[in-house]
């Protein structure tokens, strides 16, 4: 064995036993939260779910008309808190016109009966007004409120369009602080309930990987950098790669397969790995730096930036290295490229007026959008569904979290003002 690769195998596990000794804080809150997002229907069941082979809205279509419905409460005090949660997600979608109950013109009713014993049930029924008859009727129990409205929502959504909602995802996100540097973070998708994952010395960069499972994300220790993964099940961190030089890690493919940049042999260039570091492959030999590889969602490509040609600019080649293509050339610097999910667009950071913005462009770069234009915009990162991006904006004097549908409307804050947040990772749907 060369003394080289043995050094670092011997690097990687003095890391390894690190990370197994290391006990990452506020673990019990994110595993609960996680928990409750992708594990609610265990206390689901439902009394009568009717074929609903009626798609209201099609959303692929370009001219959506908004369905008028109203959302009402029985029950308790506190249960009006479900309904604000059902009618908050409905409402972000864009593709619902929510009424007030005693308002006339909806065409579809949602009401919600709500019972408070040792956990709480809540009976969802949908009637289509237009037909006059009862489409759906479900129970839910459990602890959660938020839990238990989201998936709610998510129900709502699924008769309405045939598809299915993002309210049950999370988003991970790195926070600031002048006291613990950058740490990883854990939100539900709509900015509640907060939780910190890991704690400083992170980079701007981490990935899920495609079924949720892990969450990976580059930290310096000990003067090294390394790229770890979270077990989303155990909550158990381990090393992914580690070596000299600047480790970043980029995306997952659906085969588990890590791309991430790495200046080990001096100049930043592209590799993919196993999770396990095994299979190491180096991808760009370029005179450039070459940086944020990430896979298309099938795995076939590889969308990165490079300087290659004299500024930063997103590429796209092969998953094994070959048939490199520059996607953009307006603009000195463009940077953070994310895939939607379909693979048929890519969202990135461009530089207009000095001022970092948020474009998208088809894969085929027949099509350029853009999508912000008041502040610096960064890091774009589509919903599981791709109707949506979470980015970070210090358009409000602070850096913090947005979310936006696509087209660019309805852009929201979903972190308070008093924390710098950045870099969203929209979670895939949680099982």
């Amino acid at each position: 064995m060369m003394p080289e690769a043995r050094r670092q195998r011997t690097e990687v596990r003095n890391q390894k036993a690190e990370a197994r000794s290391q006990k990452p804080e506020h673990i019990s809150a994110a595993r609960r939260i996680f928990l409750s997002l992708a594990c609610v229907l265990f206390s689901v069941f439902c009394l009568l779910s009717s074929a609903f082979s009626k798609i209201y809205i099609d959303i692929s279509s370009p001219a959506i008309k908004k369905l008028p419905i109203s959302v009402s409460t029985k029950g308790p005090f506190e249960a009006k808190e479900i309904e604000w949660i059902v009618r908050s997600d409905l409402d972000f979608t864009g593709i619902f016109s929510l009424l007030d109950p005693d308002v006339p013109g909806a065409e579809m009713t949602v009401q919600l009966e709500v019972e408070f014993k040792e956990e709480k049930m809540v009976t969802c029924t949908v009637n289509d007004l237009i037909e006059n008859k009862e489409i759906f009727k479900k129970q839910y129990i459990g602890k959660n409120s938020r839990a238990i409205a989201h998936s709610i929502s998510n129900d709502i959504y699924k008769i309405v369009t045939g598809n299915n909602g993002v309210f049950r995802t999370a988003i991970s996100y790195l926070v600031q602080s002048s006291k613990e540097g950058r740490g990883l973070y854990l939100m539900e998708w709509d900015g509640a309930n907060a939780v910190r994952l890991i704690s400083g010395g992170l980079t701007t960069s981490h990935s899920w990987s495609g079924d949720g499972q892990m969450l990976l994300y580059s930290a310096e220790r000990a003067n090294k950098w390394a790229i770890y993964y979270m077990d989303m099940q155990d909550f158990r961190e381990k090393v992914m790669f580690s070596s000299k030089g600047l480790n970043i890690v980029g995306g997952v493919s659906p085969k588990n397969e890590v791309s991430f940049s790495s200046s080990k042999d001096g100049s930043s260039e592209i590799y993919v790995a196993g999770t396990d570091g095994g299979n190491l492959r180096k991808l760009t030999r370029s005179f450039g730096i070459d940086v944020s590889p990430v896979f298309s969602p099938d795995g076939s490509k590889i969308a990165f930036v490079s300087d290659r040609g004299g500024s930063p600019q997103i590429y796209v080649m092969d998953s094994n290295g070959g048939f490199v293509r520059r996607m953009t050339f307006e603009g000195s610097y463009n940077t953070s490229p994310a895939w939607s999910p379909d693979g048929k667009w890519l969202a990135y950071v461009g530089q207009k007026d000095s001022k970092n913005q948020l474009f998208m462009i088809q894969s085929d770069s027949s099509e350029l959008r853009q999508l912000t234009f008041d502040g610096n915009n960064e890091t774009p990162s589509f919903s599981p569904d791709g109707l949506f991006l979470a980015f970070d904006s210090d358009r409000d004097g602070s850096r913090g979290i947005y979310i936006m549908r696509i087209n660019g409307g309805e852009q929201r804050r979903i972190t308070p003002k008093n924390i710098r947040a950045m870099s969203p990772k929209w979670s895939p749907y949680l099982k």
